[in-house]
């Protein structure tokens, strides 16, 4: 049972529902957990996964239970439906966000500029979940992307991607840093956890340049790891080091997981309260 949070006016800014593939839950269902928390505001960010030679990862929008191929016009009824409810939920306390998790693919830069055009999108989060094109956090293909690589050489491909989308400016936010932990603990073993390290500094000064900031991304906790995406040493080097790590994440996929472990989470926060227009 969804238990109110303790601090008001927080806000969970990654939040799927039923329009990913892999999500459910309406908006409005949504909506109405985000209120049994006591949150101040929701952002939507539905999958957007639309690289063209991707092996593993959902190139689909569901509308109204029926997969579409991902496109722009594909997202018209969620961006409609979005800001329909927004004006609903508005009434009843709530501020609802118009956002997007644009799945990342060396390239992609044309197609998001165009989507950022058309569509007045609050947030856009980067999330990076493939390496050469075979998704690497996805149960049935992670090994397979795995495999060609050694611990070392995985982690390295992933923040080649993390400083492309940096560079770009592109996004507001980086998705759910370190996420190749998901799996890569499985496969590589413990010693993974630790190999970011050499790719801190250059990270962080590229995520300032970029004006691109890092989410604290709780479902972490939900994936049987011990510490959230990126891990707290991360967190508050980033801090340290100029990089806005203010917006909090449940990433959920479901009603019940909004504001998944924010009390905790809270306090890593440099300004958990700030909107997307902030």
């Amino acid at each position: 049972m969804l238990q109110p949070l303790p601090v008001e006016g927080l806000a969970d800014y990654h939040c799927h529902c039923d329009y990913s593939v892999d999500a459910e839950g309406t908006l409005e269902e949504y909506c109405r957990a985000a209120l049994k928390r006591n949150l101040a505001e929701i952002c939507f960010t539905t999958h957007f996964d639309a690289n063209p030679d991707a092996r593993g990862s959902a190139e689909y929008i569901c509308v109204k239970g029926e997969r579409k191929p991902v496109s722009a016009d594909s997202l018209v009824p969620y961006v409609d439906h979005v800001r329909r409810v927004g004006e609903k939920f508005y009434r009843e306390g709530l501020s609802v966000k118009l956002g997007l998790e644009v799945g990342w693919f060396p390239g992609c830069e044309s197609m998001v500029a165009k989507l950022k055009d058309r569509f007045d999108f609050d947030y856009l989060l980067c999330g990076i979940h493939e390496l050469d094109d075979i998704c690497f956090c996805c149960r049935h293909s992670y090994r397979e992307c795995f495999q060609r690589y050694t611990a070392e050489k995985t982690v390295e491909k992933y923040f080649e991607y993390v400083w492309i989308a940096a560079r770009s400016g592109l996004f507001d936010c980086i998705a759910h840093l370190n996420y190749y932990l998901r799996s890569g603990l499985d496969y590589y073993g413990e010693s993974m956890s630790t190999l970011h390290r050499p790719f801190m500094e250059e990270t962080f000064r590229l995520l300032v340049a970029g004006d691109t900031g890092l989410e604290i991304n709780t479902s972490a906790l939900r994936h049987g790891l011990r510490d959230y995406y990126p891990q707290i040493e991360v967190i508050n080097a980033a801090k340290k080091a100029g990089v806005d790590v203010s917006r909090l994440g449940s990433d959920a996929h479901r009603p019940e997981q909004v504001g998944f472990d924010f009390e905790a989470a809270l306090a890593l926060a440099t300004n958990s309260i700030r909107s997307c227009d902030g």
